[in-house]
């Protein structure tokens, strides 16, 4: 009987671990913008890789390193679509910068994941903004679903605190 409780404690433990660590990821195919305006896919990101981030104190764009990456795999994920029909698919805790701030499906996770940072439900209807080479404009989000298979997903770090260009979405990054 012994054997059985720490066996299920320990099978408890891991499950766990591995649902705290693995949080604020986007998903394998994800267009990561590089600071010379390129799209390079998550998965082919590595570290010292230079991509254009955004300082939203600032409100300007700047170059940013990559420190580090991670590669999780997921069986839950959202994809959240504008009205123009671009796609991004991460996971729910994962902050978009909106009109009205930071978003994201789940900002209890977000805030639970250690971000210091004020986020608010993500919600059809928000205005997300949304990077283009020719424009930066806040975008209508159309659609929020859920995605129940399994699926690759990527975490970065920046050298700085900018926010990453994933899919045109700014996006926040591991924290």
């Amino acid at each position: 009987m012994k054997i059985k409780t720490l066996f299920f404690t320990l099978l408890c433990l891991l499950v766990f671990n591995n649902s705290v660590r693995a949080q604020s990821s986007l998903a394998t195919g994800t267009q990561i913008t590089m600071a010379n305006d390129t799209k390079k896919a998550i998965d082919e990101i590595v570290v010292g890789d230079i991509v254009l981030s955004f300082n939203i104190k600032d409100k300007v764009y700047e170059e940013d390193k990559v420190k580090s990456i991670e590669k999780i795999m997921y069986y839950r994920l959202v994809r959240v679509t504008l009205e123009s029909g671009v796609q991004l698919t991460m996971t729910a805790d994962y902050p978009i910068w909106a009109e009205k701030g930071w978003i994201s499906v789940d900002p209890d996770q977000t805030s639970a994941n250690g971000r210091n940072i004020d986020v608010k439900r993500c919600q059809i209807g928000d205005f997300v903004l949304f990077y283009n080479i020719t424009s930066t404009d806040y975008i209508e989000l159309s659609t929020i679903q859920g995605v129940m298979e399994p699926t690759q997903a990527y975490m970065i770090e920046l050298e700085g605190r900018g926010t990453i260009i994933a899919n045109g979405f700014l996006v926040g990054q591991k924290q």
